[in-house]
Formats: structure tokens, sequence, C-alpha cells
């Protein structure tokens, strides 16, 4: 079994969407609190940015997290 912060900076990775808490939490079915810790972890890991914006799926703005493209 994959840690969850793991199967989140996977699937970030592989989805360059923005991804609001609720909306990763329902498709990685992974506890929304679970998901929020795991994304500001890797907020601090300097690959992905976490901040106010829309959600790729549900359209509402809130914060959101993506991974920032490699350069």
């Amino acid at each position: 079994m994959k840690l969850p912060g793991v199967v989140i900076e996977t699937f970030l990775r592989n989805h360059p969407e923005s991804y609001c808490v609720d909306c990763l939490s329902r498709k990685l079915d992974i506890p929304a609190g679970q998901v929020s810790m795991a994304a500001r972890r890797l907020q601090d890991t300097g690959g992905f940015s976490f901040e106010t914006g829309a959600c790729s799926q549900c359209r509402r703005r809130l914060s959101v997290i993506q991974a920032i493209p490699a350069t």
C-alpha cells in the first residue's frame, strides 16, 4: 500500500491541472484531511504550488494544488 502523499504526488505529476482538496479526495479515495496535509508538505518541496485558484474539476475558486512543470 502506497502512502497517501506518494499517491497524491504521482497523480499531480501525471495530471497537470489544479485540484482542490475535496476533488483530490474524491478522485483518489483518500480522506480530505490526509490530502490537505500531504498537499501542504508537497508545497514545501518546491515542485508544487498551493494557492487560491479555480479547481479544474469542480470549478470552485478556493485553495488548489498543482505540479509546477519542469523547465
